[in-house]
């Protein structure tokens, strides 16, 4: 393949990919504002402004959608996760800052991608819902893992490694529901990350309630920011 060909390629492949975002954003826009049922393949066109089989291209049918959900959402954050676990240039504090930060940053830029496939989940059909599980356990048992890394090395302190992944996956997940579209993420990633090295930090613990106290009473007023 000459240099001149594999450059088409790459552009060709770069539209594809970025075509497919889009793609994905305005048709879970749709999902959240009208319902997955009533939503069709000509309104998402529509709403494209590209032509139905245009369209055709990328997806031939609804389900299809919820099968590229699945890969971006579920899918590429499992393998993202397990390709972080195994670095071995970072400390398990850092993954775990790194992990919670891809996961604020997805669930609010991308939050109704997230709530879409979650309210989807009963409607999966198979073999999809089978993968789609696969995933979400795959992700628990990473998540676990680097935590149960961290109190082996001594850096977090003695906890419960899976009931403490599960936490960690609820605070980031439940920002699909309350990040405002257009605030700045930024400080949201850095108090939720905050939070979580703080649940985590091996060390003696005294004295830390005026510290935790003022972490709550930073959320807060982070919180009354968004809302107004």
């Amino acid at each position: 393949m000459s240099t001149a060909e594999r450059g088409k390629g790459s552009r060709s492949g770069l539209r594809r990919t970025l075509m497919t975002s889009e793609l994905l954003d305005t048709a879970t826009r749709l999902f959240a504002e009208k319902g997955y049922e009533a939503t069709s393949l000509l309104d998402i066109a529509n709403a494209l402004n590209i032509s139905r089989p245009a369209l055709y291209h990328y997806v031939s049918k609804k389900d299809d959608l919820l099968a590229m959900l699945v890969e971006q959402v579920t899918n590429g954050f499992a393998e993202v996760l397990a390709q972080l676990k195994a670095r071995d240039d970072l400390t398990p504090p850092e993954k775990i800052a790194d992990v919670v930060g891809l996961m604020v940053r997805q669930r609010a830029v991308h939050s109704d991608q997230f709530r879409i496939l979650d309210r989807s989940e009963p409607i999966l059909p198979e073999p999809l819902a089978t993968e789609h599980l696969a995933a979400k356990r795959k992700i628990l048992r990473e998540l676990t893992a680097l935590v149960e890394a961290g109190i082996e090395t001594g850096e977090f302190r003695p906890v419960d490694a899976r009931t403490t992944a599960l936490s960690l996956l609820g605070m980031c997940n439940w920002v699909a529901w309350w990040f405002r579209s257009g605030s700045d993420v930024e400080p949201v990633v850095a108090t939720i990350t905050g939070l979580a090295a703080a649940m985590l930090a091996a060390g003696d613990h005294t004295g830390r309630g005026r510290q935790d106290a003022k972490t709550i009473g930073e959320i807060r007023a982070l919180l009354d920011r968004l809302e107004g």
